[in-house]
């Protein structure tokens, strides 16, 4: 249809052009006619007038007659000859058949060109659509129905069992094996399969947490339970036995004091622990000189014979300055210490800086010592999680000493982790920010 308009477009303009050129229309329309006669075009009507409604060229045997016997123009035709330039390609119906007409007006508006194509016969064969396309068509829809199905199905596949994932979770009916769970190996079914695998994740994480709930509520009880118990059995033999010499009087009640002072250090880390863990914002962060407090300490662990077993040696840089609490971290710093003194088995721990990366200057507290086996690595900074809990008992400890570290660590902004040095040993590498 397109072809057809541009070639309707270009027989005017081909009239118009030979008009401004001062060519013979006629000559000019005859030539149209012949070159066109073995064409699509053939059934062409083509008829030229003056601005006073004359025809002044035409193929007499089509004429497109516009005008009526008493001179007055046809209203079908009135829109076409008024207008000016191009008046584009439209469909009207005129001497009992249907065309496609086109006019074109010269320039100084003495010449209207008015070009017809009635369609039928070869116009129509022309513009009708090859039994093939349809065949094309019918195989196409049959073949887009098909993928649809199956496209369709894949999806509902993945949405179905997705629904009875969520219906499972709903109704907690779960299987012991969740993994067994199908879905299909597109982008659906990857985000199916992320969905159950952050559920499944969320679910592990809290069994895990329950279950570190329960061990600490337990260790709890019993490390106030041991001191209390111990406490009671000294205070009851005092009371009851009042033969009891005064010599050993006085040894159960010092047992009593030192277990009462053993209560007293427990409650009071228990306290800083979950005071820190809750309110870590509140804490207020000075400048704090790092080498100073190393230096303190070092000076403090001489005088109070705190290491008598293990030197204490620190290489932090003078004017070195972090942002956080001078007590909290000389409590951080104390605890590392006597982890190392009570647990390590060495004879040397040191404290050094390694540099400043990103805002924080990076420490690190290492002993030559035993260290741990892999698996305790990681739960070194739990909750009254202790390697050897005969030998912490032995040795007072609780298994608060390093939490209590990392919180504090946390608090003041830092980040504090731990692992076995290749030459033996502990390496407790620290961050805090510049002050």
């Amino acid at each position: 249809m397109e072809n057809l308009e541009n070639r309707l477009l270009n027989v005017n303009a081909t009239v118009i052009t030979a008009y401004e050129r001062g060519a013979n229309l006629q000559s000019t329309v005859n030539f149209i006619k012949l070159f066109t006669a073995e064409t699509t075009l053939a059934p062409l009507q083509l008829t030229v007038y003056d601005d006073n409604g004359l025809i002044i060229a035409d193929n007499e045997a089509t004429t497109i007659v516009i005008f009526k016997e008493n001179g007055t123009i046809k209203p079908e035709f009135e829109a076409l000859w008024s207008h000016t330039g191009n008046t584009g390609v439209s469909n009207m119906v005129f001497d009992n058949d249907k065309c496609m007409i086109n006019a074109m007006t010269s320039p100084d508006g003495l010449i209207h060109s008015f070009s017809a194509l009635p369609l039928k016969n070869e116009v129509l064969d022309f513009l009708s659509i090859d039994p093939m396309v349809w065949i094309v068509v019918i195989v196409l829809g049959i073949s887009s129905s098909a993928l649809a199905y199956f496209v369709s199905k894949a999806i509902s596949r993945n949405v179905y069992a997705l629904q009875d994932f969520a219906a499972a979770i709903s109704s907690d009916r779960l299987p012991d094996n969740i993994d067994s769970w199908h879905f299909s190996k597109d982008e659906l079914g990857n985000v199916s399969r992320n969905l159950l695998k952050l559920y499944r994740d969320k679910i592990h994480a809290e069994h895990e947490k329950a279950y570190h709930e329960r061990q600490i509520e337990l260790n709890i009880s019993h490390e106030l339970n041991t001191p209390v118990g111990i406490i009671k059995g000294y205070i009851d033999t005092v009371v009851d036995d009042k033969d009891l010499p005064e010599t050993q009087k006085q040894k159960f009640l010092l047992r009593v004091q030192q277990n009462i002072n053993r209560l007293s250090n427990l409650v009071g880390d228990m306290n800083t622990v979950m005071r820190l863990h809750d309110n870590r914002a509140s804490i207020k962060c000075t400048p704090v000189n790092f080498h100073d407090l190393a230096a303190s300490l070092s000076e403090d662990i001489a005088q109070g014979h705190i290491t008598d077993k293990m030197d204490f040696i620190y290489d932090i840089p003078k004017g070195c300055c972090v942002s956080g609490h001078e007590s909290l971290l000389t409590n951080a710093m104390l605890n590392l210490i006597y982890n190392a003194t009570q647990h390590s088995g060495g004879t040397k721990m040191t404290l050094r800086w390694i540099r400043q990366e990103n805002g924080r200057h990076i420490f690190e507290f290492a002993d030559n010592g035993t260290g741990v086996a892999e698996e305790h690595v990681s739960r070194l900074f739990d909750l009254f999680y202790r390697v050897d809990s005969g030998r912490a008992q032995k040795n007072g400890g609780a298994g608060l000493g390093l939490p209590l570290v990392r919180r504090i660590i946390i608090a003041l902004g830092g980040n504090i982790t731990a692992a076995n040095s290749p030459v033996g040993g502990l390496i407790f590498t620290f961050t805090l920010p510049v002050a």
